[in-house]
């Protein structure tokens, strides 16, 4: 008697969907097509088509796997011992930066849906709802440091968020599309200046509201 093999459907969407990652941090958003994935993942195009209907549910399904992966790598930043939480704080915000393949893939990835979603409603959503649980990451980093001291708590720990989450995801766009940015963040202490300048900036705007 033949046993027939068992699929695991969720690991096998996950792993197209990691084909693609691959291509795109290798190539570019413009590198995936079916047939790419097919040859990435070593499976055939009608394996492929089982599971995904179209390039754009690739892209969504590339889209969510990033966010899942960026999520468990906060948690790993998070669960650290023996790291403080501004040295969190610091390692959250390089987390995001384009210096590897897996972070590269993640930035060109959202850069295509951060386009799409500012006209398409259901890429919207889905990057909304990835930068509420990046926020929420940031905020208990820097909730954490005001009870450690590094941060002050006379600042707003939701503007100091929104500062940092903002100039970490315009410096990761940016840095894909300029060399000199890309350049800047390479620095050893990129990450660290990051969350001064935010700090910084959200001490200047509780300032200027103050007088």
């Amino acid at each position: 008697m033949i046993v027939p093999k068992i699929v695991d459907h969720d690991e096998r969407r996950l792993a197209l969907a990691d084909a693609v990652l691959a291509l795109i941090a290798r190539e570019g958003i413009s590198a995936v097509t079916t047939r790419a994935v097919a040859e990435e993942s070593g499976w055939s195009t009608g394996v492929l088509n089982h599971y995904f209907g179209s390039r754009h549910e690739l892209l969504l399904a590339a889209l969510r796997r990033a966010g899942d992966i960026q999520g468990d790598r906060y948690r790993t930043i998070l669960d650290e011992e023996g790291a403080g939480p501004i040295e969190k704080l610091r390692n959250i915000t390089a987390s995001i930066l384009p210096l590897d393949e897996r972070r590269l893939a993640m930035t060109r990835v959202f850069l295509f849906f951060y386009a799409e979603g500012a006209a398409e409603e259901t890429a919207r959503g889905e990057i909304a709802a990835f930068l509420a649980r990046w926020r929420g990451v940031v905020r208990e980093s820097v909730v954490a440091a005001q009870r450690e001291g590094t941060v002050s708590t006379d600042l707003d720990a939701d503007a100091v968020t929104v500062a940092l989450v903002a100039l970490t995801d315009g410096l990761a766009l940016q840095a894909i599309l300029d060399p000199v940015v890309m350049d800047a963040i390479s620095a050893e202490d990129a990450a660290a200046r990051c969350v001064d300048a935010a700090v910084r900036r959200t001490t200047e705007e509780a300032g200027a509201v103050g007088r």
